[in-house]
């Protein structure tokens, strides 16, 4: 469900609380690259409609705050589609609120529909810069991080390791990473923090560019840093306890294996205290039509064999079966 192209049940919330025009606020219905009005409000009201389409579920596209417009000129658009976090803690006010969410899930609980959350370990907004004006991607062969001592280091090797090195923001990458004063917005606050976040220049969608780059300019999270890891961990059982069914993991194949081995084992030992208990889902998109590249998302010696059947019970292990699902696949445990 794309909440902002469903149902505007609550025109006061369209410009989310942002004074100016649409490039601050990001509200514009006669330009589809905006905000159209939709919110949570128009899709409680729609609630009888979905049910009588016999839906037992909804798949809400990301909801929590995002940077409202991105780009300049001719290439200016709004986070309507939720893809932009600045804020993973809150809903997009051009959504609607926390509470509001709250309300729509009880509600759809007691006609029998589950709600599932589209949630983002990978990235967050396009809010850091580089000094050097260049944003190519940078291999590590050709850059190699360094440790604030200056030492070289395989951030992979280190992954989620307790002794997981200290970085410097002047020394330590391959582009000097800034954030200005005014896009020292991100919460948790931690994440303001620039040495969490891989710094390499744009992904080429090849190689190792794929875990390491920026998805086009979008700021692509240290996940192999520990300090990731137990943040994502915060927020997302934080959001099971809120009463969420299920977590769609949004560019699982762009975040290392570890973070995944991880995070969902974080996810399923949290399942027995969350309102959904042993039915919490979580499925994941791996977009990618070469077989050799999705299988590794599929089965690996640490994760849960693949189940392609549909009608298989969810799992508590994983983050483990993929489908074949149109252009691309999934991962999900459960």
């Amino acid at each position: 469900m794309l909440t902002d192209r469903f149902a505007n049940g609550d025109t006061s919330n369209d410009t989310g609380g942002i004074e100016g025009d649409r490039l601050d606020h990001g509200f514009d219905p006669a330009d589809k690259g905006f905000y159209q009005g939709g919110d949570i409000a128009g899709l409680h009201e729609k609630l009888d409609y979905i049910e009588g389409l016999g839906m037992t579920s909804i798949w809400l596209t990301p909801s929590f705050t995002n940077n409202p417009v991105q780009g300049e000129g001719e290439d200016a658009s709004a986070g309507y589609h939720g893809y932009w976090i600045t804020d993973f803690t809150t809903i997009d006010p051009h959504l609607g609120t926390n509470e509001e969410l709250k309300a729509l899930i009880d509600d759809a609980h007691s006609r029998g529909i589950k709600v599932y959350f589209d949630i983002i370990t990978n990235h967050t907004a396009d809010l850091i810069d580089y000094e050097e004006g260049e944003y190519g991607y940078i291999d590590q062969a050709t850059s190699p991080y360094l440790d604030a001592a200056g030492n070289p280091v395989d951030v992979t090797a280190q992954a989620q390791s307790p002794d997981f090195p200290a970085m410097d923001p002047a020394t330590s990458f391959p582009y000097t990473p800034v954030r200005s004063a005014e896009n020292q917005v991100m919460v948790p606050e931690v994440l303001n923090d620039v040495t969490m976040y891989h710094n390499r220049g744009n992904s080429t969608w090849e190689g190792e560019s794929v875990t390491f780059g920026d998805f086009d300019g979008l700021d692509d999270l240290m996940t192999e840093d520990p300090r990731v890891l137990a943040t994502m961990e915060d927020i997302y059982t934080t959001w099971m306890d809120f009463g969420i069914d299920g977590f769609r993991i949004d560019t699982a194949k762009h975040v290392d294996f570890a973070f995944w081995q991880a995070f969902t084992a974080t996810l399923v030992d949290h399942q027995a205290t969350a309102p959904a208990g042993e039915q919490f889902f979580t499925f994941g998109e791996v977009y990618d039509a070469d077989a050799q590249l999705l299988s590794p998302m599929c089965a690996t010696p640490t994760w849960t064999p693949c189940s392609t059947s549909p009608t298989s019970p969810p799992r508590r292990t994983g983050p483990a079966a993929a489908h074949r699902a149109g252009h691309g696949g999934a991962v999900r445990s459960g």
